[in-house]
């Protein structure tokens, strides 16, 4: 008692120890808990990136570990920012768990270093829909002009049907290519325009407003907006 008195005097009082990692990662997985008290967990879990490195690597390639923590220790490597994480996080994108690979994709989307994104074009192969979901959104934040080809190919693989309808991922692989802003995609995003799932073509007049920094939709029918971009792109190509 004297010694904390003595510190407060001094103006030095006592540090107060930080609490485990996994007592912090067990809070920002908490979804009964606010969520602005998972999220300060969460993003003091991020300023602590470099001193929990090792722990937090470990927890997220743990199989019998919590689900929703290997999850959010993931998303937290990503969230970093540091290169260090870059070699963990593509190991996770082999994990036996789709849930562990998604989030691994969408770290490395975060992280958004260029040399990743032959991985995550990978990625937009997975078995699992969720896994190419964020695979795409990760390329999207990369914007490795690169991987539009792959992202395009992905729009028309059969894999991305189901019983001939069109799968909700691909909207996904759309707003990728837009949010890359490469005009070599300009062709396949017009041609996306009259795809047979409506989110397909909402996404691609999206994506080539986005590309182009304008659009046509101003006084006309989602029809004649669709239509000038069809003028447009024959007036303006190749790209």
């Amino acid at each position: 008692m004297r010694l904390l008195l003595l510190l407060g005097l001094l103006g030095l009082a006592p540090v107060a120890r930080a609490a485990p990692v996994n007592d912090r990662l067990a809070v920002a997985a908490d979804n009964d808990l606010p969520e602005a008290q998972r999220m300060e967990a969460f993003n003091r879990l991020v300023m602590d990136f470099p001193t929990i490195r090792p722990q937090l690597e470990q927890l997220a390639s743990a199989d019998d570990a919590d689900a929703r923590q290997r999850w959010i220790a993931i998303r937290v490597m990503g969230q970093s920012g540091r290169s260090e994480a870059k070699a963990p996080l593509l190991a996770l994108c082999d994990d036996p768990m789709p849930a562990i690979r998604a989030a691994a994709a969408s770290a490395l989307g975060d992280l958004g270093d260029k040399s990743t994104s032959t991985r995550l074009a990978e990625l937009l192969w997975d078995p699992a829909i969720i896994v190419r979901a964020a695979a795409a959104e990760a390329l999207g934040k990369v914007r490795d002009v690169r991987s539009a080809p792959e992202l395009e190919r992905a729009i028309a693989d059969r894999s991305n049907f189901y019983r001939g309808s069109s799968l909700w991922v691909r909207a996904h692989y759309v707003r990728a290519l837009g949010d890359i802003g490469a005009r070599s995609s300009i062709p396949a995003l017009i041609s996306c325009l009259d795809d047979g799932d409506p989110a397909v073509g909402q996404a691609a007049l999206e994506a080539l407003r986005a590309i182009n920094g304008f659009d046509f939709a101003e006084g006309r029918t989602d029809e004649e907006h669709r239509e000038a971009w069809r003028r447009w792109a024959a007036s303006e190509g190749p790209f």
